[in-house]
């Protein structure tokens, strides 16, 4: 995993947000569990650097001063429309103290299933884990290539994941991804049933002429 280094600047209470968003200066505050909370100011741009590299469960180097602070991502604030940082919530972890984040789903292959030209459906991108931050990883890796068949899915419980690393909010039985039957197939079928119900029907007296139906 790699290390991000993110410094960051004591952040006054009285110095208003509005201002320092007008300068490109996103407000931040940092707390944990044993970790007080501190209110901060990082730069825009380092911090668009960092975000695009970090995940949720991607350890940060928070540096205040001559202070290091381990974090991760806890809260995104983006404005509605211009979609710009308004305000970030870091967590301080704890090395030996389990914590709760997800981590992102990296769709590996391909499915033999979509070649026969089945749809490949993605139920979950990304699962809730508990787990200690020496074994945070910045994704579970699924191997596409075990859907040979429709109607084949790959479950959590099918992960190749240390069970005892990780402790799972989701039900080890959830699908993760999963090879569907295509629509037009469906729609195939459904004509085929129409038209014998079609056939059924005249056979029993129903006469079909130039699209018009009329009993004998």
């Amino acid at each position: 995993m790699e290390k991000i280094i993110l410094n960051a600047d004591i952040r006054e209470k009285n110095e208003k947000l509005r201002i320092l968003r007008k300068w490109k200066i996103i407000p931040c505050i940092t707390y944990g569990r044993k970790q007080e909370p501190i209110l901060l100011k990082l730069n825009n741009s380092d911090l668009l650097r960092a975000y695009r590299k970090a995940w949720e469960s991607t350890i940060i180097n928070l540096k205040i001063g001559k202070k290091d602070i381990e974090v991760v991502f806890h809260q995104i604030q983006k404005h509605p429309v211009s979609w710009d940082f308004i305000h970030i919530d870091f967590y301080a972890i704890t090395r030996w103290e389990k914590m709760t984040t997800k981590i992102s789903m990296n769709f590996l292959w391909e499915s033999p299933a979509k070649k026969e030209g089945a749809i490949i459906e993605e139920s979950l991108k990304e699962i809730e884990i508990k787990c200690l931050p020496k074994n945070l990883i910045d994704s579970f890796d699924v191997d596409l290539s075990k859907l040979k068949e429709i109607w084949d899915s790959i479950k959590i419980k099918d992960l190749n994941i240390d069970k005892e690393k990780y402790e799972f909010s989701n039900s080890l039985e959830d699908v993760i991804v999963s090879a569907s039957q295509p629509k037009k197939i469906v729609l195939e079928e459904e004509t085929e049933e129409g038209t014998e119900t079609e056939e059924k029907e005249t056979e029993e007296g129903i006469e079909i002429e130039e699209g018009k139906t009329e009993k004998k």
